[in-house]
Parts: C-alpha cells; structure tokens; sequence
C-alpha cells in the first residue's frame, strides 16, 4: 500500500467520524430558541441587558447607558472625520511641497 492510498484511507475515515459526530450532536441537541423558552432579542450595547429586537439606538431605558451611548457615538463621529482629515491634510501638504 503507497502512502498516498495510506493518506486517502485515513482522511476518509476521519471523514466519517466527523459527519457520525455531527449528526450524532444534531440530534442531541435539538434545541431552538422556542424550546429554550426565550424570545429574539438583542441586548443593550452598554449594560448588554436583554433589549427588544427593534430599539434605535440599541440601548436600554437607563439613563447612564443614554449618556454613555451618547459620548461613544460622538467619540466614533469624531475619529471617522480625522481618520479622512489628517490623510487629506498630509496629502495636500505633499502635493504642495512639490511645487
């Protein structure tokens, strides 16, 4: 028997294992989120306390998690501008030196 058949043989059969395993914990466990009792929904980005599937923004109704939101979006809002401004700048600066 060469190696290659040697090889071919042994993936094969770790192949078979892995599908045998897979089915095996498919059927296991056969859980859904009906049968685990709990309904969709998301969780505050804050405190990550369960929040509805449709709040905007997605925190909860506690005043610090609206404060904190607050700071970090206006902290993300501030870095996207420098992010597109200090290259712009630098490029401008390079091209202007060159004349």
């Amino acid at each position: 028997m060469s190696r290659k058949e040697k090889i071919q043989r042994a993936a094969t059969r770790t192949a078979a294992q892995a599908r045998e395993t897979a089915s095996r914990e498919r059927k296991r466990s056969g859980r859904s989120t009906q049968a685990s009792g709990s309904n969709p929904h998301r969780h505050c980005s804050v405190c990550w306390a369960p929040i509805p599937l449709e709040a905007e923004p997605p925190i909860c109704d506690k005043e610090d998690c609206e404060s904190t939101h607050k700071k970090r979006e206006g902290s993300r809002k501030r870095l996207t501008i420098m992010l597109y401004l200090f290259p712009a700048i630098a490029i401008l600066l390079a091209l202007l030196s060159g004349f």
